[in-house]
């Protein structure tokens, strides 16, 4: 089966704080959750349940001097960290490296969060360069900025170590990231529950889904057109003289543009079946004529007088 393998490593504010983490992060995985609500309240009272998901699955926790690892698996359709996240920064967390692996396409992606906020990798290590060769250990780090052959080869490693960083267009919080993510699932959730419910309607209504995808597609088309009329109408009356002549090319083009675009996406729908079609027909009634052909040979007077 396939699942997510997440590496998130935690710098905390100073040692106190990442001792504290340690206990609660140490019990939660040994299922001890009474011994990691007491740390957590040392902690400041973190709640368990944002801190720690049930659904993870083979998780361990590994303790260094500087920082605090979590690896753990989740489902290839369970939700990033986030909300551990969140609890965390509001608790003592500094900064975090979230690594996570997609078995399902073999791919790796790495997220940096720094001060509650997930930032790109560039302002996470401008801000935490101590930190460097411990998010990436197997790259090697130019000190100086000579041009030469080991310094490309070190260039070309360093991009290779981060090149699976995922950076965000600007820094956004770590709360308003989690409630992003929350309402896409929830949207794609929702899409997928319609087109179950289309279909099914479909089908009650002895209608071909195919059929009622098409009228869909058309429908979607005849709005645009409607809108683009809508459109043109507004500019041109407002920038031009002579309104009635603008208003009523508007109308014009509120009936033109929707038969326009919906016959347009029906022959780019149909188009290829008709071709098809009208091969298929071509060629059957060639076989037909010549199969005709054969038959009134093969059995006509004439033939067989002559054949007598």
């Amino acid at each position: 089966m396939s699942q997510n393998t997440h590496t998130l490593q935690l710098f905390f504010e100073d040692p106190i704080k990442l001792k504290l983490g340690q206990l609660v992060y140490q019990y939660l995985a040994a299922g001890n959750t009474e011994q990691a609500q007491r740390w957590a309240d040392k902690l400041g009272g973190a709640d368990l349940d944002a801190l720690w998901d049930a659904q993870w699955f083979n998780q361990e926790v590994f303790a260094e001097p500087n920082r605090l690892t979590l690896r753990f698996d989740t489902g290839t359709t369970d939700d990033l960290p986030l909300r551990a996240l969140e609890a965390l920064f509001s608790h003592g967390l500094q900064a975090a490296v979230l690594e996570v692996f997609y078995d399902q396409v073999g791919e790796t992606e790495r997220m940096h969060f720094d001060g509650g906020q997930w930032v790109s990798r560039q302002a996470f290590f401008q801000k935490n360069p101590q930190w460097l060769s411990v998010v990436e250990p197997k790259t090697k780090h130019r000190d100086t900025g000579s041009a030469d052959e080991g310094d490309e080869s070190d260039e070309t490693n360093e991009e290779a170590d981060h090149g699976c960083s995922k950076d965000p267009a600007k820094p956004i919080a770590v709360t308003k990231l989690r409630k992003q993510e929350a309402e896409r699932k929830r949207e794609a959730q929702e899409a997928v529950e319609a087109i179950v419910d289309f279909a099914k309607a479909m089908r009650t209504s002895g209608t071909s889904p195919v059929q009622g995808l098409i009228a869909v597609v058309l429908l979607r088309a005849g709005l645009k057109g409607l809108l683009h009329a809508f459109i043109f109408t507004v500019v041109t009356v407002l920038l031009f003289k002579g309104f009635w002549l603008w208003l009523g090319l508007g109308l014009v083009l509120a009936v033109v543009l929707p038969l326009f675009y919906m016959l347009s996406e029906y022959k780019d729908i149909k188009g290829d079946d008709d071709d098809d079609g009208d091969e298929g027909d071509a060629d059957g009634s060639n076989d037909n004529n010549n199969n005709g052909n054969d038959d009134d040979d093969d059995g006509s007077p004439a033939t067989v007088m002559a054949r007598g």
